[in-house]
This record gives structure tokens, sequence and C-alpha cells, in this order.
């Protein structure tokens, strides 16, 4: 595996899941999907620009590359200035086509203090795993923080935009493009109906949902994993934390969360993010979700 970055440890795990798509993992940052078709690949996200994404996917296949962000958040789109000269298109929902800027460096320093503290105490997780709980393996292992004084996401344009419902034919197999909002405004899942699995970025998360941002709405997420319940969905893909697949039932679990947030039937108690915002924390069986402090 190649790194763009002096330090030799691979920054990536990247593993076959099944039926051609794999998970390309920075553990404890972000998950990144490579689909293989007969014709054409995409990488649904492109991680934190930490590693080389490009190389990773180039291990797996030369095929023609389409990308797709799930959104414009900087951890989800960090490799796109690398893999923008390779690529068919970098396509995203018209809502983020504008988002796309330069991550500040106020952001790349509180996200660099966040991650090495993530790595300190993941390792007294993994200390007191290793001697009672063996729940780890080794696709779980948080790395270390290397060096990080040159890492830079710049602004890359995307180049294609994407409607709710469009067809991505790959070659032998079909994604269709689904826009789920309220984590953004621009937020899309792809929806894969032959094997069943929905690609869903940061619109459901086997730990937080982040919904208090300003660009947040607890009721348009509400609807949106209300939609997405519908489908007959066997595995869910998700962008965050050590377990990238979730079962299919997980939707409708994230649809009535939801529902009971909006509606007023939960008990939050004040809470705040890793960079220090303060929310209402809402807790259910296995996850949470984070809403706006009320004023």
């Amino acid at each position: 595996m190649t790194s763009t970055l002096a330090d030799p440890a691979p920054w990536f795990t990247t593993r076959p899941l099944a039926d051609g798509v794999y998970v390309l993992s920075e553990p404890g940052h972000v998950n990144s999907f490579l689909v293989l078709g007969d014709e054409r690949a995409l990488l649904f996200d492109t991680g934190m620009g930490i590693g080389s994404i490009l190389g990773e996917v180039r291990t797996i296949t030369d095929l023609p590359l389409l990308v797709v962000n799930s959104h414009h958040h900087f951890d989800h789109r960090g490799g796109n200035a690398e893999l923008a000269p390779h690529a068919i298109d970098i396509a995203v929902h018209p809502a983020g086509v504008d988002a796309h800027g330069e991550a500040p460096a106020e952001w790349h320093a509180e996200y660099e203090k966040l991650a090495r503290r993530t790595v300190e105490r993941f390792g007294e997780f993994a200390r007191l795993d290793y001697e009672t709980f063996f729940t780890l393996t080794g696709a779980q292992t948080v790395r270390p923080i290397p060096d990080l004084s040159g890492w830079r996401i710049p602004a890359t344009r995307p180049t294609r935009t994407l409607a709710d419902g469009e067809l991505l034919d790959l070659g032998g197999r079909v994604l269709r493009v689904l826009h789920s909002p309220g984590h953004s405004p621009d937020g899309l899942c792809l929806w894969d109906e032959t094997t069943g699995s929905l690609l869903a970025g940061d619109t459901l998360l086997a730990a937080a949902f982040w919904a208090h941002f300003p660009e947040s709405d607890i009721a348009v997420f509400a609807g949106t994993t209300a939609r997405l319940a519908e489908l007959p969905t066997r595995q869910v893909l998700v962008a965050h934390n050590l377990r990238c697949v979730l079962p299919g039932s997980f939707p409708a679990q994230a649809a009535e969360a939801f529902a009971a947030v909006r509606d007023g039937r939960t008990r939050p108690v004040p809470y705040a993010d890793p960079f220090g915002n303060p929310l209402l924390r809402h807790d259910f069986d296995g996850f949470a979700i984070f809403s706006p402090e009320v004023s």
C-alpha cells in the first residue's frame, strides 16, 4: 500500500467485502468504498487526503474511475485533488457543488489534535480488549498519526452533478443515486439493488449521528431515514467508526430514532462533540443522535 507521507506504516486497511465491493478504510477516521463494474469502477468518497487513495485504488483495479462524494465535508473529499487528473468525473449533488473550497489551516490543526487524542484513547481501549474482551480485529486498529505538517485539502471543483434517482451504469452493475439531506443539504447515498447494498456516507452511521451543525436539519433527517427504511436493504456501508458494515435492519432503527427526536419523545442530555461544540445527545441502542442545543 502506498502513502504520500514519509511514515512507512500503511495508512489504509483495504479489503474486499463482497460482490466486487471493497472498503478503503482509514481506521478511526473515515471509510471509502470502491465498487467494480465490468467497464468502470466507482469510488464513493475519497477520505482524508493523508495517504494516497489513488495508490490504494490502483492496487485493486485499472478500470476507468468515477468519483462520487457523499457530501462536501472535508473528511470525505480529501483525496479529490489527487484523483481529479485520473477520474472520469468528480460527481456531487448540486446543493454542494460550490462548497468544495480549500480546508482552512485552523481545521487541519483542530483535526490533528482530535486525531492524536483518538489514537491515545484507542490505545487504552485496545489494551483492555487484548486482556479481556477480544472484540477488535486487525482491520479495526486505529493508525498512529504521521507527520501532518504538509497535509492540505485543496479546493477541487466537481465536474458533474447527480440528481436524485439517477442511474450510474458501471457495466453489468447499476447504482441508483439517492439524495439524502439531513446531515448536510447535499447528502448522497448510492443504492445497489442487485446486492441490496446501501452506500450511506454520513446519512447512516455506526455510532453518533452529527445532526447539530447549522446546515443540519432533524426533521429533514427523519424524512430521509424514513425513505431509506423502505428499501429492501441487506447491508449498509457506512463512512465512520470501526464498523463499516451494518445490517439491513439498521435504516428502520435510525428512522424510528430520528422520528422520536423530531417529535420530542426522547430525554437528551447536554454533551459536546469531539471538537468541543455544545449539543444535546439522544441515546439509542448502539448509537446516538446529536442535535443542537435548545436556545
